[in-house]
């Protein structure tokens, strides 16, 4: 059984022992530095985890060897708080060199003191809740195995039978129940994600320009533009501010956006956004944008603002918000919404587009971010058909789950880098990492474009369930990127485990870093899409006003 710790109470030397070797693991690097809490918390956790590990591991053996093994003697918890001391004196020295080395790979300052001790509580924090969790737990298995063991048959004429039966029927009725709670854990996430998406912050006036949805003017209510598409009409540059950064004529640009509170389906609501295209005048537009948006509806103002200041707003941006959960719930319990919301609106959008004079239609082109990227690349049977059916595709930190993405990974040209693959010369596809990367290869790029922006330590991009079992391809000698610390190295399970914290902390980094991709964004639509005939200055003006922006977390959204 395991139980919480409190001062004075006993600790069993094999759990303690693991728990001790897995909080020394968890301070090994990963691809992205830690705030402190998240240090200690990790390590608390892992702490916990590894001594209940022990404990099932040691009497386990026990059992299995019919009491020839000892029991694991029990000690003092000051004692194994002196053991531990002493080997965080002696791994110290080491944890904060690898700390700091995945700190300096993405331009961050080196830790110090001040951050061990907010570790140290967060250590506290992790380690309790973690028991806390497995102490309720042991409980309830204990509640559920005295309700049915008795009433399993065969217990006087086949004990051990009935022994194993009733501990298989407590398992499976512990995973019911678990079950059933992440249903409902799954409702409550909807229902407080719904309620979120409907609180506008008034920040953000409704617009008064018919080239806005939400618009008086508009097919698509205010009120059911949701929080994020509200964010997305009534933001964005004006047309005097793109001439005032660019220093050429500007005309307002067009934004369309359908939000998930609008009645019916996908279809129908694909449809509507291109009839609200049709009403704002989006076929006399230069470029014309499909985006694709993350799990809550959002798109990166960073990226769609620079794509307006490029083309001096001689441009239209169409979205549909398929879902109000944040992108790491919907990708969980709710991917199939990317793919169909998303491939609705391409399909519809590019019908229409395809009904437009050839030589006097916008330019068509597919953006997204995260599980926006995901979503757009649904929406193609692979990347030829992407390319075939558009004028160029930009796409940031694919989820490593794309099928097309991992595709075109894999069938790079021989001799080229994982992290940063080049596919026939680039005559079509790019990787880039950073501002500049898509022209690096030279020759000739085809007049239709797909680039791939992807950071060599952007977990989102990296991490898979194969990390748990399998070296990855990505920190191999020769393919590891060069923000990647050289001090990691993979762990079986561990690396899988950081990975998911590195995860939930892949936006806490500086910009051109993680899962950050605003100010490379605005490089990989300048390459693929062109401008409005700027020249170099006006382009670094764009580049500097983006990179002013603190954007909202893809993560999160």
């Amino acid at each position: 059984m395991i139980r919480v710790v409190r001062i004075g109470s006993r600790l069993d030397v094999a759990g303690a022992t693991v728990g001790l070797v897995a909080m020394a693991v968890s301070l090994t690097p990963s691809l992205l530095p830690r705030p402190a809490w998240g240090q200690g918390l990790v390590s608390g956790l892992a702490f916990a985890v590894g001594y209940g590990v022990g404990v099932l591991l040691w009497r386990g053996l026990a059992r299995l060897s019919r009491g020839r093994l000892p029991d694991a003697a029990e000690a003092r918890a000051w004692i194994v708080a002196l053991i531990g001391l002493a080997g965080a004196a002696v791994i110290m020295p080491f944890a904060l060199g690898w700390q700091n080395s995945v700190r300096e790979a993405v331009g961050m300052p080196d830790t110090n003191g001040f951050d061990w001790l907010v570790a140290a509580l967060g250590f506290a924090a992790g380690s309790w809740l973690a028991f806390a969790i497995g102490r309720g737990v042991a409980a309830g298995y204990r509640r559920l195995w005295a309700l049915i063991s008795p009433r399993m048959p065969g217990r006087q004429t086949r004990p051990r039978l009935a022994a194993v039966a009733s501990g298989a029927t407590t398992v499976v009725a512990m995973l019911v129940v678990a079950s059933l709670g992440l249903s409902a854990l799954s409702l409550l996430l909807t229902l407080a994600s719904q309620h979120a998406n409907r609180q506008y912050d008034p920040e953000y006036a409704q617009p008064t320009s018919p080239l806005r949805s939400g618009s008086p003017d508009s097919l698509v209510a205010w009120e059911e533009l949701g929080q994020a598409g509200v964010k997305v009409v009534a933001g964005g540059p004006t047309a005097a501010e793109i001439e005032l950064v660019t220093g050429v004529p500007a005309e307002e640009p067009v934004r369309v956006y359908v939000g998930v509170d609008v009645p019916g389906t996908f279809e129908e609501r694909a449809q509507l956004a291109v009839d609200e295209l049709v009403r704002t005048g989006a076929a006399d537009r230069s470029v014309l944008m499909i985006a694709g948006t993350t799990g809550s509806g959002w798109l990166d103002p960073a990226a769609i603002d620079g794509f307006e200041y490029l083309h001096a707003g001689d441009t239209a941006l169409v979205a549909l918000q398929y879902g109000a959960t944040g992108s790491p719930v919907s990708a969980l319990l709710t991917p199939d919404l990317s793919q169909d919301g998303t491939s609705a609106l391409v399909h519809a959008v590019t019908e229409w587009w395809a009904t437009l004079p050839e030589d006097d239609r916008p330019q068509l082109v597919v953006y997204g971010l995260s599980l926006g990227s995901f979503g757009i690349q649904a929406a193609y049977d692979d990347a030829a058909d992407l390319l075939a059916s558009t004028e160029g595709a930009v796409l940031a930190g694919t989820p490593s789950f794309t099928p097309i993405w991992s595709q075109e990974q894999d069938a790079r040209d021989e001799g080229s880098s994982y992290t940063l693959p080049v596919l026939d010369d680039g005559e079509h596809v790019r990787w880039a990492d950073a501002w500049g990367g898509l022209e690096t290869l030279g020759g000739a790029w085809d007049s239709t474009r797909l680039a791939y922006l992807q950071h060599g330590n952007d977990p989102i991009v990296w991490i898979g369930p194969r990390v748990i079992w399998a070296d990855p391809e990505w920190l191999k000698p020769g393919q590891r990127s060069d923000s990647v610390s050289d001090d990691m190295v993979w762990i079986p399970v561990v690396t899988a485990f950081q990975g998911v914290v590195d995860l939930i902390l892949s936006t806490a980094v500086p910009e051109d870093a993680g899962h950050k991709y605003g100010n490379l964004a605005v490089d990989g639509l300048h390459q693929v899409t062109g401008d409005a005939g700027l020249d170099a200055d006006a382009i670094d003006r764009i580049r500097f006003v983006i990179e002013q922006y603190d954007t909202f977390s893809p993560v999160a959204n």
